[in-house]
């Protein structure tokens, strides 16, 4: 601190009494108190410590505005390496051998230049990673490679590493990057040092500033290595490691003077550093804050995608004793909270502004902290994991009206794959209305996903309300329109309806061959037969001709196959199949009969009772149309008694002829 600032600072100090005490300087609002552990063993070397923290937005975008000072108020040399993504900040400084405590400053809106001898720290101990976007030629000599790094475009990232080697980026899903590793090596025996990289893509060694070794490629063993002759103490090391495979990994070995093997070069040769417990934010003059943690609990993975589950717990200072506490969250996605903590899961990654506001009696105050969400990458190899359940739990209880529009189809497909019946159906009717930002065929797949499994479960009821909610304009159609279809036909048993929507959809996308025949059918099943069999006997089919038989036959020992296995989704695969091929088959009558059987394996009976009905009215020439009014009746024999005697009635009146009609109990 210059001498034009100490007599204000104690004057400052003076006036302010208790709440102050203990700070560097009055003019710096904010502090986190820095928390270094010392082990008893540590070698007597020139230590660093880093520690992340988030500032609550109160830095300046350069880092300027950031100290680090000891309990009394010493200034200690220290360094902003990263600055963001967000608010988080990531800084290292030069601890004092066995001091713990240590305040972290910021928020200085005029903050004065940092005494002479603290503007930076050298850096000793462990090895500095400065990786950079890679622009250009990677290079295939030294001379290249320094080229490379002088060109290469914005940072990405900046941290303190142990050892020289790495599996995979730390920052982010970058593949195109060129990183600059820099260290101090300890040697303790003079003699001859034989290094040896292996490295993915291109790798360059330096030792004292003096080229050394060259790896052209990801080998896995010790092709590429180099000896040199070190005396003991203290060697400047340098590696540049470049990729645009993304293969990130670099491992460098030596072989000390009289080994006869390679061995991991040991973090203790570099110095290790140190990491600081960071506390709670402090804010001069003020006892309570609204400072929280941010945790990352694990990411959850479902249909190739991540969701992430993170925890903010209140860190309110000192309340006011006796004070009941109110704490709000507003969690920057449209979605509230309350309580001391709260967990909550973000869709998708991105950056987030999450405020909490808290009240204490008269006292109150807001703190917001911008989260960049993503993968944790640091631990990309071991990610910490949560369970899908777990997650869609959470997102069941949001504000579905309040959820950005890019999150509603991850949500209904959480839902889904999570089979919660509520939720899915309460998150897919809001998707079902939008109108933009949403990928059409993303949106539709999704849609028809949700309804699937709202139809697995027997609520079809539910899977028609969500799709009819998808008007005929949208930009989900047709594909959903013709799902609705389907549903209607096939699981409920709306003819007429069915009919309804696929007429309308008929005449948006005219030239749609599966919405024509779904049309036809659906008139034929509403008695309108005439018109059904012009629109089915019209549909063109590239399915030859002259091994139809054969074809069908193949196909409907498929269908039956399935049908003994229980397999009803193969079954209707294979059933579709059919029908696009000879559309008109389906007036003959028999794959109506495998359709009601897939129909009761799906669990819509009351669906497959009124398509036997249906078809053996609309075509009672059939040679199944006996065998489907038997089949209705059975299958209403318990839900609908009158129904059913009166369908085996009229099965005696129609068809006195046919065994079914003689004894109810036969017939399949």
């Amino acid at each position: 601190m210059t001498r034009g600032w100490t007599i204000p600072l104690l004057l400052v100090l003076a006036l302010a009494g208790p709440a102050f005490g203990g700070w560097a300087d009055n003019a710096w609002p904010f502090r986190r108190g820095l928390d270094v552990d010392w082990a008893g063993d540590r070698p007597a070397i020139e230590d660093l410590a880093t520690a992340d923290f988030y500032t609550g937005g109160h830095h300046s975008p350069s880092g300027e505005n950031i100290r680090v000072a000891t309990e009394e108020g010493k200034y200690v040399a220290s360094h902003v390496l990263m600055i963001g993504p967000g608010d988080r900040m990531r800084i290292v400084f030069t601890p004092i051998r066995g001091v713990r405590r240590y305040y972290v400053y910021f928020g200085h809106a005029k903050a004065p230049p940092p005494p002479r001898g603290t503007e930076d720290v050298a850096y000793r101990c462990g090895i500095l990673l400065n990786m950079h976007k890679l622009k250009g030629a990677m290079g295939t000599d030294f001379k290249e490679v320094e080229a490379a790094w002088e060109r290469s475009g914005e940072p990405i990232g900046k941290m303190l590493v142990t050892h020289l080697q790495a599996g995979f980026n730390p920052f982010d899903d970058q593949s195109s990057i060129i990183s600059r590793y820099g260290g101090s090596l300890i040697v303790l025996e003079e003699g001859k040092y034989s290094f040896a990289i292996s490295a993915g893509d291109r790798a360059a060694f330096y030792v004292d500033g003096k080229p050394l070794l060259m790896a052209l490629g990801q080998t896995g063993n010790a092709r590429f290595n180099a000896g040199i002759d070190l005396k003991r103490g203290r060697h400047d090391v340098v590696l540049y490691q470049m990729s645009r495979s993304g293969d990130m990994r670099m491992n460098v070995v030596w072989k000390r003077p009289g080994a006869t093997n390679y061995e991991q070069i040991p973090g203790e040769a570099f110095g290790v550093p140190l990491r600081a417990t960071v506390g709670p934010m402090e804010q001069v003059g003020k006892q309570c804050i609204a400072d929280f943690r941010i945790e990352y609990v694990g990411e959850a993975f479902f249909a190739d995608h991540f969701a992430h589950h993170y925890r903010f717990t209140a860190q309110p200072g000192k309340v006011p004793p006796g004070a009941q506490v109110k704490y709000e969250w507003d969690f920057g996605d449209g979605q509230m909270g309350s309580g001391t903590a709260a967990d909550h899961v973000y869709l998708t990654d991105g950056e987030y502004a999450v405020k909490l506001s808290i009240r204490a009696g008269l006292q109150s105050d807001v703190q917001s902290n911008r989260i960049a969400v993503s993968r944790l990458y640091e631990r990309i190899d071991a990610p910490p994991e949560d369970s899908l359940a777990n997650a869609a739990k959470i997102v069941a209880e949001y504000d579905v009206a309040a959820m950005p529009v890019r999150w509603l189809a991850w949500a209904t497909l959480m839902q889904q794959r999570a089979k919660m019946a509520g939720p899915l159906e309460k998150v897919a009717m809001r998707l079902a209305t939008v109108r933009e930002g949403v990928d059409a065929g993303f949106g539709a797949n999704t849609l028809v996903a949700a309804a699937d499994e709202l139809s697995r479960e027997g609520h079809f009821d539910a899977a028609a309300r969500i799709l009819e909610t998808v008007l005929t304009d949208s930009p989900f159609q047709p594909t959903v329109g013709k799902r609705f279809g389907h549903l209607l036909l096939w699981r409920i048993g709306d003819f007429a309806r069915a009919a309804k929507v696929l007429e309308e959809l008929g005449r948006l996308f005219p030239n749609d061959g599966a919405l024509k025949r779904a049309y036809g059918q659906a008139l034929v099943l509403n008695q309108n037969v005439v018109e059904g069999r012009k629109i089915l006997e019209s549909i063109a089919s590239d399915a030859p001709l002259d091994r139809r038989a054969a074809l069908i036959g193949a196909l409907a020992r498929t269908i039956e196959y399935h049908i003994t296995e229980g397999d009803w989704e193969s079954g209707e695969q294979a059933w579709e199949k059919w029908q696009l091929q000879y559309p008109a088959d389906f007036l003959e009558g028999y794959s109506v009969v495998l359709q009601t059987r897939l129909m009761e394996l799906a669990g819509a009976q009351q669906g497959a009772a009124k398509v036997a009905e249906a078809f053996a009215l609309a075509a009672p020439k059939s040679s199944y149309a006996p065998q489907l009014l038997d089949r209705a009746s059975k299958l209403l024999a318990k839900t609908d008694p009158a129904r059913s005697n009166s369908l085996r009635n009229l099965l005696r009146q129609k068809y006195p002829e046919d065994p079914l009609s003689q004894d109810g109990r036969q017939g399949q």
